[in-house]
């Protein structure tokens, strides 16, 4: 399980050098999708929440992913029945879910978000505690919005990127102060080049793997499973 936290004297993510080196080569039909399953439990103002999306996919597009938001009917704490959606329809690494709460029962308030990742290095779910980051005084002139989809990045980074994924530059970076917020372009804040190539390789292997699956013999597709 990966935190997101915010102290008096350290942040959470520190801005790269340069925003230029972190570029993936690519070429249009060749571009990688990932789709989110956005949970809005927190009932988060739509242009904010329209904003951190945009400011999440420009983090990754500049990755050389391309982001697909499915926007979710918020949970409904009285329905126990089990549903079918296509927000439920998740898979590692394809399709991921991120669950925005307003605060978690036991989570302190220095904390933005989890992700949730296993032992083997996959995760799917996600939580954003939307309370602890708009009272936040330690994002200095950065709007909910833009906290928010670098909050979501960070974690679904984590989800892509696996365990001991924490960096010491860029997005992944587990510690930053709020005058380096202040000071650096917030356009900076990105995936480094060796996190950048690892989420692709990942995702071309999910890929490979289910492109081989459906080739495989009835017999033998009864005994894979993908995740």
């Amino acid at each position: 399980m990966h935190l997101i936290r915010r102290r008096a004297f350290l942040f959470l993510i520190v801005w790269v050098a340069s925003f230029s080196t972190s570029a993936v080569a690519r070429t249009p039909d060749s571009v990688p999708h990932v789709q989110v399953s956005l949970f809005d439990d927190a009932r988060v103002p739509p242009a904010t929440l329209a904003q951190a999306r945009d400011r999440a996919s420009a983090i990754f597009s500049h990755a050389g992913i391309e982001m697909d938001w499915l926007v979710c009917e918020p949970a409904n704490p009285t329905d126990f029945t089990p549903s079918r959606t296509a927000c439920s329809d998740l898979a590692w690494p394809s399709h991921l879910s991120v669950r925005i709460i307003p605060r978690g029962r036991s989570i302190g308030a220095d904390i933005f978000g989890q992700a949730m990742v296993d032992d083997s290095g996959h995760g799917i779910y996600s939580n954003i505690y939307y309370h602890n980051l708009v009272v936040s005084q330690n994002h200095p002139g950065i709007g909910d919005g833009e906290m928010l989809g670098y909050v979501i990045a960070h974690e679904i980074g984590h989800l892509l990127l696996g365990t001991n994924s924490h960096s010491h530059t860029g997005l992944m970076q587990a510690s930053w102060s709020p005058r380096v917020l202040s000071d650096m372009p917030r356009a900076l804040l990105v995936f480094t080049p060796a996190q950048s190539g690892l989420i692709h390789s990942r995702l071309s292997a999910y890929l490979e793997a289910k492109a081989a699956l459906r080739g495989a013999s009835p017999t033998t597709r009864a005994v894979c499973s993908l995740m």
